[in-house]
């Protein structure tokens, strides 16, 4: 049976949308993974819309030292975001840095 690993984080939101950049740190192997954002004070936990490249997305593969910039639909959220990545097999989860100084709201590597 595989492995399931889900990371959290919490993301303020600000404006319409925020940006979340996911980069895989392993130097040999891809990882893939289900992306999931939900307004953190909601009881539905309903899905909030996740694009990369304009288009709909809800799992990514990302090559080995590579890295995303996903855009999460804010528009009806008031405080927070959680933002997942759930990983079925491989990584040991991730880890989250908000001191990024680019367009980025938060980034994330994965391990």
């Amino acid at each position: 049976m595989a492995k399931r690993n889900i990371s959290r984080c919490s993301i303020p939101a600000k404006g319409k949308a925020i940006l979340v950049k996911v980069r895989n740190s392993h130097t040999e192997q891809s990882r893939k993974f289900n992306l999931n954002a939900y307004d953190k004070d909601s009881d539905l936990k309903e899905s909030l819309g996740i694009f990369l490249d304009g288009k709909p997305i809800k799992s990514d593969t990302l090559q080995p030292g590579t890295e995303r910039i996903y855009k999460v639909d804010v528009a009806n959220v008031k405080r927070k975001v959680s933002f997942e990545i759930i990983q079925e097999s491989g990584g040991s989860g991730v880890s989250v840095s908000t001191k990024n100084k680019g367009p980025a709201s938060v980034e994330i590597s994965i391990k």
